[in-house]
């Protein structure tokens, strides 16, 4: 199984509905193509995971690159053989880093992440960022973030993509 985590930006800024439904085409396909993800969103600038068989993950890579709402991708951190899926729970969900639910309740204080995402990162602190915003969102929405059996990954509900 590969994972790879990029970010990307927005060429124009979208509203939390139009991301939403962005989340829900992505999903949508991903489902079909056995991958599953996870994202979060800041100010236009998206950091996000996709996971599966090599074969569907550059597939699906490769139609995020030809989508002209996207730009300034770059790969994070990308490794292959992955025992098992680390955000296998949705098709795709995002989660909006403006939440300053999530940030009091993980980190105990508010916190700006407006320049986290835009800023070069080191893949560490990419997963990590990653994760910890998965595990909030799955707390949240009372999924368990481990993925079982060879269920694909769920296409959210929008009360599944956490904003404040």
């Amino acid at each position: 199984m590969l994972q790879v985590v990029f970010r990307s930006q927005l060429t124009t800024l979208l509203s939390y509905l139009d991301i939403q439904r962005l989340c829900l085409a992505a999903a949508r396909n991903n489902r079909k193509a056995g991958v599953t993800g996870f994202m979060v969103e800041c100010g236009g600038v998206f950091l996000q995971s996709l996971e599966g068989q090599v074969r569907d993950v550059t597939e699906t890579l490769d139609r995020i690159y030809r989508d002209t709402r996207h730009d300034h991708i770059e790969i994070v951190y990308s490794e292959q053989d992955v025992p098992r899926r680390r955000f296998g729970v949705w098709a795709m969900n995002v989660m909006f880093l403006d939440d300053d639910t999530f940030w009091t309740k993980v980190f105990g204080s508010g916190y700006s992440c407006d320049e986290m995402l835009s800023q070069p990162m080191d893949p560490a602190f990419a997963m990590g960022v990653l994760a910890v915003a998965y595990r909030h969102a799955c707390s949240v929405t009372g999924m368990a973030p481990a993925a079982t059996g060879n269920r694909l990954g769920r296409i959210p509900r929008i009360r599944h993509m956490i904003r404040r």
